[in-house]
């Protein structure tokens, strides 16, 4: 199982999720994010745990996520990068909203 990006009310509902089957996320947040120590959010997606980002917090998200787009080589996890990013985008200034990653 990879990692999934949700978009979840206050309640813990979703709004819109992005789903990783292929671990694309995964491959990131295991070889490339843990080294990015100087990160204020991605350094701490992981596939064995969840992450949740509020709405002071999203923007640093969104903005370290379009960072990685230019550094990512694969095709496919880079397509599936920018859909996170596109949901992560729907969820600036979106109150009482958060962004989570839903690992293992």
């Amino acid at each position: 199982m990879g990692i999934n990006a949700a978009w979840i009310t206050e309640d813990g509902e979703s709004k819109q999720e992005v789903f990783d089957p292929r671990q694309r996320l995964t491959r990131l947040a295991t070889s490339r994010w843990p080294k990015l120590n100087h990160t204020k959010c991605i350094q701490f997606i992981e596939p064995w745990g969840d992450a949740v980002f509020n709405q002071s917090q999203v923007p640093y998200l969104l903005a370290e996520l379009r960072a990685e787009v230019p550094e990512t080589r694969e095709d496919e996890v880079k397509a599936h990068l920018e859909k996170v990013i596109t949901l992560v985008e729907r969820a600036v200034e979106q109150t009482h909203t958060y962004i989570k990653f839903i690992g293992d």
